[in-house]
């Protein structure tokens, strides 16, 4: 059941990242295109862009695999492995949580303050930071569990 949640929420993080970069091109190519074929610039697009992208990278963050230091995997064992994989998933949400701490502070204390050309909250940039790393969390908790399932049916067969 937890890989399946796992598969789940990584595909949903992939999807969502590549709408987001879908979207990222689509109004880049249109702000380009309507200022040199139409001569004039869709002057909230550059505001639109910059929030797009940062959601962007943060939700795609939270697909982090590539951004693991393997070196230790491959010279401990299982039992070693399985508690070197607990306190890396420790130490990862220590620094989500501070990160979330952040950026609902910095929501806080500019959150009113308000896009010129898209009119909208700026709140909605701090709370990229928040659902990014909230998702990250997410996929280090399955991660582990589902790491942890595959521990305990690969002993279940050597046995």
């Amino acid at each position: 059941m937890i890989c399946r949640i796992d598969s789940f929420l990584r595909r949903a993080i992939n999807g969502a990242s590549a709408l987001l970069l879908a979207m990222v091109l689509c109004l880049g190519i249109a702000q380009v295109g309507s200022r040199y074929l139409l001569g004039s610039s869709i002057i909230w697009s550059e505001e639109a862009i910059r929030l797009i992208y940062i959601w962007m990278i943060l939700v795609a963050a939270a697909n982090a695999d590539h951004m693991r230091i393997t070196l230790l995997d491959t010279l401990l064992g299982r039992r070693a492995l399985v508690v070197l994989r607990a306190l890396r998933t420790i130490v990862v949400l220590s620094m989500l949580a501070l990160l979330v701490w952040g950026a609902w502070q910095l929501n806080t204390s500019f959150g009113r303050d308000r896009y010129v050309a898209l009119g909208i909250s700026k709140s909605w940039y701090w709370s990229a930071g928040i659902v990014g790393c909230l998702l990250w969390a997410g996929t280090q908790v399955s991660g582990l569990l589902t790491r942890l399932v595959d521990a305990e049916r690969q002993e279940e067969t050597s046995e």
